[in-house]
């Protein structure tokens, strides 16, 4: 579905309600399809779990129903290359000062590093620069087996995604694109059952282990004999079978079995081993006194660094994605809704309890029983969210193991390798965030340089209240339209 027709509204004020989406019958042309029986999953920051698999929410807080993505086959596929799937264009500012109105059909898996679009919609942060989240109220539950279809097929405008999830689709069409990184996870651990009494690798590089090789060897050789329950997507298997690999050790038995089924076996205390995909069960594991034999955390901290080191692919991002004919004909309103996801951020990083209105709608698409303090507990411990401020680490500093070339391009190459994916793709033609990033950086850069002309200068009361509305803008990460307002304000 396509983003909806645009109403104009009083200048740099704050946007009426949006309009309806595309007019009923409306169709848009669909890009080739994931299969439907083609499982892409990623690896994300929690699980979606059956309600038979936990307990009741602890959780006070009522939550709406989420809306579910149908599950009905896609509409047949179109072309899937087009003169927009090979570069993003840089977006052209509205003449003018008012916000558009646009209805943006949004997806979100549920995760906790997934969900936190629910702060934005629930306080009103995309209206407040125009944008509406349709189906109302909360956009479409999406899960790991639809997302990327429904992205190809038009189904969704926008939606949560890893990053790294989008390369299989690359075999069949240039499409997809990353377009906001908004976490590095760190949450892929795998554990170890507390009766087994299992070392980390932590435990034995600290108690003097020779080398990283000959300690993370030892952490290994704990898990021999023993069967391995893993999730099955491409990102799960590079941390599950790089450190045997790297140390030369055969590959142990794997099982793969979604996150819902493993908690199930680890309650009843009838598995021994286990990788979860999602942090909130991660999490959960860890404080039911589970052993993170090897985590990411433990491998890049011990490794060895840089851009060649083989643990550089294990660098994994979560963020959100389009594909590059919406992303080619709605920069600005994708640059407003990035906006909205630092203010989020900055958001929670000032207000915590925020963090208890996340939970509901969590654990009501999750399965979870988190309240706040959980939520905001893993979401530190394994995904951390990284604000406007230090996304410099994706986009600028090049010497960063998480600069998106590094990271993007380590593991295109060693997916590349094994044939999980074909060859010649490039970090550029997916991360289409860099090049957004920046736009986002110059609109900044311009509306610093017309703050600082406004410094001083007598503006009639029309003039002032565009010039507080920019600061107002600035403030919310809506440089954009910060830039357009303090330029009307000074012309």
């Amino acid at each position: 579905m396509g983003v909806a027709g645009t109403l104009i509204v009083t200048a740099c004020s704050s946007p009426a309600p949006a309009t309806t989406s595309a007019a009923a019958g409306a169709t848009t042309p669909a890009a080739t399809q994931a299969p439907v029986s083609t499982v892409i999953p990623a690896v994300a920051a929690a699980t979606a779990l059956a309600s038979s698999a936990t307990a009741t929410p602890v959780v006070a807080v009522a939550a709406p129903k989420p809306t579910i993505a149908p599950t009905a086959a896609p509409a047949p596929a179109a072309p899937t290359t087009t003169a927009n799937s090979a570069t993003y264009a840089p977006s052209t500012p509205e003449p003018g000062t008012d916000i558009p109105q646009v209805s943006v059909q949004f997806g979100m898996r549920p995760y906790a590093d997934n969900t936190y679009f629910i702060v934005g919609i629930q306080n009103g942060y995309f209206k407040d620069v125009g944008i509406s989240i349709q189906p109302e109220p909360n956009g479409l539950k999406t899960t790991e087996e639809q997302w990327v279809s429904l992205l190809l097929n038009r189904q969704v405008d926008v939606n949560s995604a890893t990053c790294s999830a989008l390369l299989p689709s690359y075999r069949t069409t240039d499409q997809l694109k990353c377009i906001g990184l908004a976490v590095t996870f760190y949450g892929q651990a795998m554990l170890a059952n507390p009766k087994l009494h299992l070392k980390t690798l932590a435990q034995i590089m600290d108690e003097g282990a020779p080398s990283f090789n000959d300690g993370l060897k030892q952490a290994l050789q704990q898990l021999d004999g023993k069967q391995i329950y893993v999730p099955s997507d491409v990102p799960a298997k590079y941390f599950a079978e790089e450190p045997f690999n790297l140390t030369g050790l055969p590959l142990p038995s794997y099982t793969t079995m979604d996150d819902a089924q493993m908690l199930l076996l680890a309650k009843s205390d009838r598995l021994d081993v286990m990788f979860p995909d999602g942090a909130p069960i991660a999490e959960t594991m860890l404080e039911a006194g589970w052993t993170p034999v090897y985590d990411t955390g433990q491998l890049l901290k011990y490794g060895p660094g840089g851009v060649d080191s083989p643990l550089e692919p294990l660098v994994s991002n979560n963020g959100w994605a389009a594909t590059a004919d919406y992303i080619n004909g709605h920069q600005t309103t994708l640059l407003r809704f990035a906006s909205v996801v630092f203010r989020i951020f900055a958001t929670l990083n000032s207000d915590s309890s925020k963090y208890g209105s996340y939970a509901p709608y969590l654990n009501s698409v999750a399965g979870t029983t988190l309240d706040g303090a959980g939520v905001q507990r893993t979401v530190e411990n394994l995904d951390p969210f990284v604000p406007f401020e230090q996304q410099t680490k994706y986009f600028v500093d090049k010497s960063s193991a998480e600069y998106y070339q590094n990271s993007f391009t380590a593991l295109i190459n060693s997916l590349a390798k094994d044939g999980t994916i074909g060859s010649g793709i490039t970090a550029d033609q997916v991360i289409w965030a860099a090049p957004m990033y920046q736009d986002l950086v110059q609109y900044k850069t311009k509306t610093d340089a017309l703050f600082d002309q406004a410094q001083g200068k007598q503006l009639s009361d029309d003039k002032q209240a565009l010039l507080d509305k920019a600061h107002q803008y600035y403030d919310w990460y809506d440089f954009l339209d910060s830039f357009r307002c303090a330029q009307a304000a000074l012309t």
